[in-house]
């Protein structure tokens, strides 16, 4: 029998919730600046930026000949687009120290200005911004947003808005913009300094119907057994990832609370070895909406996630023994991220089959390889699960899970797939006639994969390691602005910013 791997465990407990959290700023280079100048020395223009910015300049009067005229004709652009105007960046190096921009010759390695600024910390550019439709002006929420060929990315909120963090390194490399049912974007990473607002085209997704027909959904499940090793790493990786977890009741923010993660992705070929997780560091937030009687806890938090990589774990609409249990049907083909997938559709054949799922895969055309996959309970394996997922509650209290819902996403890194992100959505009714208690409560567990790195690490340290029974918001410090400020992390939307009541 196939083992049940996905497990969302609830503890209730009469308590409640503590902390708070803080996004820092990012590279002075971000500030935008409105000039306009024709044939004035570069010195009154390094004198407006100042002025506007609220940033200083240091540099080697032998190296910049600010005597030189220049003209600049720009409206709300950011000092980064200007500068690189004024300073030719295949001559000129520029940084930053505090408030200060240092500007060199990139041959004159040993100048010493170069030197000192080589000791201070390197500060990140903020990428902001907002993606909508074209045709309708709406939000496009949970688009991918990457850095081409280089594991390093975020996800829109469901406000369509995103925040990018990238080294200076980077800065000059490709950003890639995409969305099922929408043209992909590829825009220097640098004109996210200046544009707040991208429209992603819709397109036409269907392919002539002809091609399904091609291949039979049995087939298309022998393929993707066979070409596992092909499609998925076969070596050990160290991810570095951001998990959110969220609980409201009857709608209203209980709980927020969110970590940097350590996830040691085993070979896709061993299904002996488990993948581990560990936290970096946590936060919480302060009560966003305090209650008198129960604390709703989610147990497994970020162990729970990393299992919904279906693949790795073989779920049971893919696991060999389990075909016959469930039926298949190929729906369409469509283009996802700029390639073609099978659209399959799964479903229970009998309520008996437990754990049952209903959903969809993609799967690419090509190489069989599963892409993404959204899928939740049938009734009758969501009824059976409630003794597994309510671990601990009052007495008095009755609960159940009502709804659960996940979605896994993957994407191509050096020829193999990996995981991208995850989510859980899980509802529960509660109900406390000694209380006056009818509530629901619904919580949202996201994870997000921002880097993928070769190891030669076999295992955490055992008190380093986050299991299936920790609860996540236990296991969580006091907020630390310097350590987060570097990190991608999926952007709140504006009802998750309310529910911080303004302590970002």
């Amino acid at each position: 029998m196939h083992r049940y791997k996905i497990v969302i465990s609830v503890t209730i407990l009469l308590l409640s919730l503590v902390s708070k959290g803080q996004q820092q700023d990012g590279s002075v280079f971000e500030r935008r600046v409105t000039i306009k100048q024709d044939k004035q020395v570069l010195e009154t223009i390094l004198d407006q930026i100042s002025w506007q910015a609220e940033v200083y300049f240091s540099y080697d009067a032998a190296a910049v000949n600010t005597d030189r005229k220049v003209s600049v004709d720009v409206v709300n652009k950011s000092i980064y687009h200007v500068l690189n105007q004024l300073f030719e960046p295949e001559k000129y190096l520029l940084r930053e120290r505090e408030n200060q921009i240092i500007i060199t010759k990139k041959e004159r390695r040993a100048d010493p200005v170069v030197a000192q600024n080589d000791t201070i910390p390197v500060k990140y550019f903020f990428l902001k911004g907002r993606l909508i439709e074209a045709r309708r002006e709406k939000p496009v929420p949970y688009a991918s947003v990457s850095v081409f060929n280089k594991p390093i990315g975020t996800i829109s909120n469901a406000d369509g808005e995103f925040l990018l963090k990238l080294h200076p390194d980077n800065i000059r490399d490709t950003v890639v913009i995409s969305c099922m049912g929408y043209a992909q974007i590829l825009i220097p990473a640098y004109k996210l300094l200046d544009e707040d607002l991208l429209i992603l085209e819709p397109v036409s997704i269907r392919i002539k119907e002809v091609r399904i027909t091609a291949i039979t959904p049995d087939h298309l499940l022998a393929r993707i057994r066979q070409n596992l090793e092909n499609n998925y790493s076969t070596q050990t990786k160290l991810m570095k990832g951001f998990y959110r977890e969220t609980v409201q009741q009857d709608g209203n923010y209980i709980s927020v609370s969110e970590a940097v993660i350590d996830v040691l992705k085993s070979p896709y070929n061993n299904g002996l070895r488990n993948d581990l997780v560990r936290l970096v560091k946590g936060r919480k937030s302060p009560d966003v909406q305090p209650f008198r009687w129960l604390n709703f806890k989610m147990q497994g938090g970020p162990f729970t996630i990393v299992q919904l990589d279906v693949v790795k774990t073989v779920e049971s609409f893919i696991h060999a023994s389990y075909q016959n249990s469930y039926k298949y049907e190929i729906t369409k083909v469509i283009w996802y991220h700029e390639q073609p997938v099978y659209v399959v559709h799964f479903e229970p054949i009998s309520p008996d089959v437990f754990p049952g799922f209903i959903g969809e895969m993609y799967v690419h055309r090509e190489t069989f390889a599963i892409v993404h996959a959204e899928f939740r309970f049938n009734k009758s394996s969501l009824n059976e699960a409630t003794s597994i997922m309510i671990k601990k509650k009052p007495r008095g209290v009755k609960a159940r899970p009502s709804y659960v819902q996940y979605t896994v996403n993957y994407q191509q890194y050096q020829g193999k797939w990996h995981l991208l992100t995850a989510q859980a959505s899980v509802s529960f009714k509660v109900r406390s006639k000694r209380d006056k208690l009818n509530s629901e409560f619904h919580s949202v567990s996201d994870l997000l994969i921002t880097d993928i790195q070769p190891t030669d690490l076999k295992r955490f340290p055992g008190e380093e390691r986050f299991t299936q029974s920790d609860v996540f918001v236990e296991k969580l410090g006091n907020f630390d602005g310097e350590f987060w400020e570097n990190y991608n992390i999926i952007k709140p939307d504006e009802d998750l910013r309310q529910a911080f009541k303004k302590s970002e």
